[in-house]
């Protein structure tokens, strides 16, 4: 069987939520079941905490105190439901807090279920729309105070939780997204050569955005299509903005779905799909500093970038290897180890060359190739093996 070493980033969007709900009082505990009891209908799974003497008398997790417990809370769900006094939650949880790209949907609501509202994580958590399903459930009103969820324009960090995307750079995404509640124009262009390119187009649209096709494979930076013979439609604009379509003179704000490497000027943001895995090999010891510069290389001479590594893998014996792990955490790469069982098949299947010295050594005579194509769950290799110093490297594309 094979290990799994998860350097957790992103929290994979589509999975069953892990969800805690908090409460202080037993009217808010008696709240939290309900709310628990609808959501379990959807399959998630959640756990209700309530405070001692306050008990619903249902099935829950009783505490004393939350703020012991709140660390291991915060970062053991995906989404957070507190049933208290904001000002409390906000002073519990604010010790923890590290990022939008990590941090957990994060709702209050009070007891009463006046208000349900968005704290932390709105879009890449998924909060705001949480906070609509709450409220809906529990009768209450969603608060919401993002400023493009306000304004009603399509936020891009919302299309990329949505499509799986990873964002490539948090500074470039607080500039868009000030430019889009703005009033500048924006266009949204995805790759033709992404082999989910046609399931891409049909959630962008899903969610009333229409993207402009482009070849990453072909397309260099500010040559990307102005307006793919739509030039109203192709760009989302606000009522704010007055104009008669996208004149060659507009400064547009371009987002880019690719996992390409490009230079692009101006206001631009790129989101990164999983397309690879990376199949690493290396001898005992070998430095984090060299595992890290080996595939940052090996993905520089593919031109694409680190945000679209779905994963990396190695054989069971590295699993233990301390730079690989090493390496993987500062990349924020999840690595999975397979064995030597479940890599020869896959040799001979798809005739992969060995080498007799690895062979001897650990049973199987090719790492970096057979485990990127295991991961990747397909045998079309980006990059067959290559040697760089104590160190191997594959690249394979996931499909």
């Amino acid at each position: 069987m094979s290990v799994l070493t998860a350097t957790e980033t992103d929290k994979e969007s589509g999975s069953r939520s892990r969800i805690a709900i908090m409460a202080v009082t037993a009217k808010g505990a008696a709240l939290g079941q309900q709310v628990a009891a609808q959501l379990r209908q959807s399959g998630d799974a959640v756990v209700c905490y309530e405070k001692s003497g306050r008990e619903s008398g249902d099935e829950a997790i009783v505490y004393t105190s939350l703020k012991p417990m709140m660390e291991e809370i915060f970062n053991g769900y995906d989404r957070l439901l507190f049933i208290m006094a904001t000002g409390i939650v906000v002073r519990m949880i604010a010790p923890y807090v590290v990022h939008k790209s990590s941090d957990p949907a994060v709702v209050v609501m009070d007891e009463g279920a006046h208000h349900a509202i968005s704290l932390l994580s709105g879009h890449l958590g998924g909060a705001n729309e949480w906070t609509a399903e709450i409220a809906q459930i529990a009768g209450a009103d969603p608060v919401i105070t993002t400023a493009t969820d306000v304004n009603g324009l399509p936020a891009p960090d919302v299309l990329a939780r949505k499509l799986g995307l990873a964002v490539d750079d948090f500074t470039d995404l607080r500039h868009v997204n000030a430019a889009i509640v703005a009033g500048e124009p924006v266009r949204y262009y995805l790759d033709t050569s992404l082999s989910e390119f046609e399931a891409y187009r049909e959630q962008a649209m899903a969610y009333g955005i229409k993207v402009v096709p482009f070849d990453g494979a072909t397309c260099q930076g500010d040559d990307l299509p102005r307006s793919n013979g739509d030039k109203v439609d192709s760009v989302q604009r606000t009522d704010r903005v007055k104009s008669t379509g996208d004149n060659e003179g507009d400064i547009v704000v371009r987002i880019i779905i690719t996992d390409r490497v490009m230079t692009v000027a101006g206001t631009r943001l790129f989101l990164r799909p999983k397309t690879m895995t990376v199949g690493i090999g290396c001898r005992r010891d070998t430095p984090a500093e060299m595992i890290e510069a080996a595939v940052l290389d090996s993905l520089a001479n593919l031109g694409r970038s680190p945000k679209s590594v779905y994963g990396a893998a190695s054989v069971i014996v590295k699993a233990d290897e301390k730079g690989l792990l090493a390496a993987m955490k500062r990349l924020g790469w999840p690595i999975q180890f397979y064995t030597q069982e479940e890599m020869k098949p896959l040799i001979a299947a798809a005739d992969i060359e060995e080498s007799n010295f690895v062979k001897q050594t650990i049973g199987v005579g090719n790492v970096c190739e057979t485990t990127a194509m295991l991961l990747a769950k397909s045998r079309e290799l980006w990059q067959k093996k290559t040697v760089y110093p104590r160190t191997t490297v594959a690249i394979a594309r996931v499909r």
